[in-house]
């Protein structure tokens, strides 16, 4: 089943606070949880180091065993005076502390040995030499531990040289001490930067120092004289190995691979910036992210918790940046960076669902609350609607545009608004607003509606004055909130059928509405089997007696419901855009059934009506002209019926249509003169041949002396301007010969003969061949 967004939309923003704190502490918590950040914080501490990029100090030297020097002395080992004329120079030149990374654990001849450790004991303990320990073998628990030999331990200080790569081979923090053949030893670094050890803890490497900034000096340079004694004077120096074919070279952060030696002088230098670094746990970031999103989340403006979240992120990656710079302390961030950042995914798609909410609940146009947004307030049957249709909508749209139905929809809105104490008021479609109600004030609302008209009476300035009158329909509770706005609004539409203020739906409307679908549905089934079918009533020349012609009358004849009245459904099927299908398929069989008479023998011309939305239908015109060619029967012996109202409505309009209809060759009739308000000489400019007098003036036209002298005049005017006329409804003898004596052409009526099928207009004809045109 799809996520329905804006039932459970209102729920989701509603408990936004919950849903970002408890997203940043889910997101936040499983980073720390399964240590999924290591890679995260490790690009961070490099960029950190990119940013506090700096020099070495200075004060740490080193003497490198180069390229260059092992070139010139010209064998490994080197004999151990050199390392002892190592000693004694830098001893002259008064250097501060000398350090040896270089392994002395084997011995070589006693007498380069004692040279050696001569200049061990001139140097007086200045002289640090390295001890380590690493394990035995790949696999192993074992260690193997290397010492200077004993005759060069007793003059020097010792100290770890160990170097741990972590698993992915970057060396990242060194040991402050080890412990080698049991006894507890300074490293290195901690010997060199004169720092107290601790044995077993380990701080990290300050890599933003340039390992380029820290002087060096060549082994062979020094020897031969060529390093200044005041360079050396006060310095520490460390002496290694940075020769490539040495080996001794290590993967580090931002630097790539560089010598041991190099990483213990940076290691020295780290510890001599300050406090020894340390590294704390993730937690305390976390618990400062997750109180800077609860502090974010306080100020109910949008702008401001974006910024707060972006400020909260700035302040979480600002914060090791300076811890690091001021207090040597490093910390892990990707926790509290998932919090934020889940905190941020999660408001940014709250925004989202909020655009999503507004548009799917909101009018477009006016910004109202629309039809989703009353179901969405009002999900249960709790709740009367209350709907106002602005009448004549589509005409008021039509003159004023877009923008300006628009202003004029809020005004309406704030009216109703003002009369209903503020209450919100929903758009529900273009031309309704709707509001809800307590159940039992559908017993005021008379009174009510009849304030409301009132506050309309002024007309609306929607930057031209429009006067605006509403229909409203009340639906009482008990159906879902859409439907019930349904319900309403069709209490409107017969409220304004009846020409009444407001209405109350009643179960029977729904009941009548369903039925008026159901027809419709079942409108080309019932062409396509017969249950649509033409009637036909015989027209009279009056003169002659003679039958000239028949009112094609389109009836249904349902299988369940009976014969159901022209009055009924055609209305439907033309408000329903189907009149096209109805009346091309009556002039088919009209046509069809004249053919038949016309085997039998009797020669008749035929009248179709014509609905007013056809008129101008031209697509309707053009299928009526390819029936016309097929046609067995000559154009000039059909004729269409247009009533006078539907001719007047758009005269020019009309006049343009009914020239077209009339270049078919057909005859055009106008229908039910008299109910109009047209004049025959206005009619005469109507491409008409036949004028047919409507039932209600002819009726009485025998008993009626008002009635006899309109018709009497109408039909001397009509032959006048060429015209036949028809009179319909003649339903009495005496009616008939009042006619005939005014001089009418054509009658038809009851009393000349009811509609029939057309087998039974065959029969008529046949039974009276007297009466039937030749």
């Amino acid at each position: 089943m799809p996520l329905d967004l804006t039932h459970i939309g209102p729920a989701l923003l509603g408990w936004r606070k919950r849903i970002l704190i408890g997203g940043a502490l889910v997101a936040g918590g499983l980073t720390l949880a399964a240590d999924a950040g290591g890679a995260v914080d490790r690009l961070l501490q490099l960029g950190r180091s990119e940013i506090r990029s700096h020099a070495a100090s200075g004060d740490v030297h080193i003497v490198e065993i180069d390229a260059r020097s092992i070139q010139a002395i010209a064998r490994w080992p080197w004999p151990r005076s050199v390392h002892a004329e190592v000693v004694d120079r830098l001893r002259a030149a008064k250097a501060r502390s000398i350090a040896f990374d270089v392994d002395f654990s084997a011995t070589s001849t006693p007498a380069e040995d004692a040279k050696f450790a001569a200049a061990l004991e001139r140097a007086d303990g200045s002289v640090v030499l390295p001890t380590f320990r690493q394990y035995a073998g790949a696999g192993s628990t074992d260690f193997v531990e290397s010492l200077p030999a004993p005759q060069f331990g007793d003059h020097a200080f010792l100290a770890a040289v160990n170097v741990v790569p972590d698993r992915d081979g970057q060396v990242r923090s060194m040991p402050l001490g080890v412990p080698t053949a049991g006894v507890p030893r300074p490293s290195l670094a901690s010997m060199v930067a004169e720092r107290a050890a601790e044995v077993g803890r380990f701080f990290e490497v300050d890599y933003a120092i340039e390992p380029d900034s820290i002087p060096r000096h060549s082994v062979i340079d020094l020897i031969e004289g060529r390093v200044p004694e005041e360079s050396i004077a006060g310095k520490r120096i460390v002496i290694g190995a940075t020769a490539v074919e040495m080996g001794d070279r290590y993967a580090v952060p931002r630097h790539g691979v560089i010598p041991g030696v190099v990483i213990q002088a940076m290691g020295a230098e780290t510890l001599m910036q300050g406090p020894v670094p340390m590294r704390i746990g993730p937690l305390a970031p976390l618990l400062l992210a997750l109180a800077l999103v609860a502090l974010a989340l306080k100020s109910g403006r949008r702008a401001i918790r974006i910024t707060g979240l972006g400020l909260g992120t700035a302040i979480i990656l600002a914060l090791p940046l300076v811890t690091e710079a001021v207090w040597a302390v490093s910390m892990p961030i990707a926790p509290a960076l998932a919090a934020l950042g889940a905190a941020s995914l999660l408001g940014l798609l709250l925004i989202a669902l909020e655009g999503h909410q507004r548009r799917v609940l909101t009018d477009e146009a006016t910004g109202l609350p629309n039809l989703a947004a009353l179901g969405v307030d009002h999900p249960n049957g709790d709740r009367n609607v209350v709907v106002a249709r602005i009448d004549r909508f589509a005409a008021i749209a039509a003159g004023l545009g877009a923008e300006a139905t628009a202003i004029l929809v809020n005004r309406v809105a704030d009216r109703l608004r003002f009369g209903h104490s503020g209450c919100t008021i929903y758009r529900t479609d273009d031309a309704t607003l709707a509001w809800t109600e307590q159940p039992g004030d559908e017993h005021s609302f008379e009174d009510r509606s009849e304030a409301l008209a009132t506050v309309m009476r002024a007309p609306i300035d929607c930057g031209r004055l429009v006067d605006v009158s509403l229909t409203f329909g009340l639906a009482t509770v008990g159906a879902g909130a859409k439907q019930r706005v349904a319900h309403a609004v069709l209490a409107a539409q017969h409220a304004a059928q009846r020409g009444v203020r407001w209405e109350r739906y009643n179960p029977a409307d729904s009941d009548e509405t369903n039925w008026h679908l159901s027809l419709l549905g079942e409108l080309d089934a019932a062409m396509a089997t017969g249950q649509l079918w033409n009637a036909y009533q015989p027209k009279l020349d009056l003169a002659s007696g003679r039958v000239i012609g028949a009112e094609a009358l389109v009836r249904w004849l349902h299988p369940v419901r009976g014969p159901i009245a022209p009055d009924s459904f055609i209305p439907l099927v033309e408000s329903a855009g189907r009149a096209r299908d109805l009346t091309i398929h009556v002039l088919g069989q009209a046509l069809e059934d004249a053919r038949g008479w016309e085997e039998a023998g009797h020669r008749l011309s035929v009248a179709v009506n014509v609905s007013a939305t056809l008129l101008a239908d031209h697509e309707f015109i053009e299928v009526v002209r390819q029936a016309l060619v097929t046609s067995p029967i000559p154009t000039d012996r059909i004729t269409i019926e247009v009533t006078e109202s539907a001719a007047m409505a758009s005269p020019e309009r009309a006049i343009a249509a009914l020239e077209s209809w009339r270049s078919l060759g057909i005859a055009i009739s106008i229908d039910d003169y008299g109910t109009g308000q047209s004049s025959l000489g206005y009619l005469q400019k109507l491409p008409a041949r036949e004028l047919k007098i409507d039932r209600s003036f002819v009726q009485t036209v025998a008993t009626d002396q008002r009635n006899a002298i309109m018709v009497r005049s109408t039909i001397a005017l009509a032959h006048e301007l060429g015209m036949k006329v028809v009179a319909e409804g003649i339903e009495d003898e005496a009616c008939l010969q009042a006619l005939a004596a005014m001089g009418c052409d054509t009658g038809q009526g009851y009393h000349i003969a009811k509609p029939m099928p057309a087998n039974a207009m065959r029969e008529y004809l046949t039974e009276r061949p007297e009466a039937v045109a030749a």
